[in-house]
């Protein structure tokens, strides 16, 4: 009996570190997917952006916050401002960065949860155009484990515009994802 028991412990433990030892392999793979995402905003490398994402469809699109929206309006009027939504692709996004001269999509407080064949990657980022940011938000990333390889399937983020208001720093950003946080 107590063979059998050890046998048994041994064996879950082996399981653990297995599975263990995949997650941190996927959270690397991930992380070096957004690494060559921000590698590539900079270089403007279209061949490195695109193959990051899913070859069939790729969700994208953003909402400007409703504080920047209501500062939109005030200094535009309702019409002008238009909606706070916007949908595109990936390829236009891309086509759009040489309008700049420079241009870097800043990333941090990055968490990615994953179970081995889908993932959600979690992020702040700040675009950067001409050395200058321009805006910031939150960035949410829908990925699929395909043919061995992490591809983006959706890009969904909330966009606030720099010219009303600043980014809050790391740390105040990080206070507000941690669960149970005051807000």
């Amino acid at each position: 009996m107590k063979t059998i028991k050890l046998i048994l412990l041994i064996l879950l433990i082996t399981i653990q570190q297995s599975h263990a030892q995949r997650t941190t392999a996927n959270k690397k793979e991930i992380s070096t997917l957004i690494n060559t995402y921000i590698k590539s905003v900079i270089e403007k490398d279209s061949t490195a952006f695109y193959n990051l994402f899913n070859d069939g469809p790729v969700t994208w699109c953003a909402a400007l916050k409703d504080e920047s929206q209501a500062k939109e309006i005030e200094r535009k009027g309702a019409k002008k401002a238009g909606s706070n939504y916007f949908s595109g692709s990936y390829k236009g996004f891309f086509r759009s960065l040489f309008s700049y001269k420079t241009t870097e999509d800043k990333f941090d407080n990055i968490q990615i949860i994953e179970d081995g064949t889908v993932a959600s990657v979690t992020l702040d980022y700040s675009f950067w155009a001409d050395n200058k940011m321009t805006n910031w938000g939150n960035k949410y990333l829908g990925l699929i484990k395909r043919d061995g390889k992490w591809k983006i399937t959706s890009v969904i983020y909330s966009l606030e515009l720099i010219e009303y208001f600043k980014q809050p720093a790391l740390k105040k950003r990080q206070q507000l994802t941690v669960p149970g946080a005051a807000q």
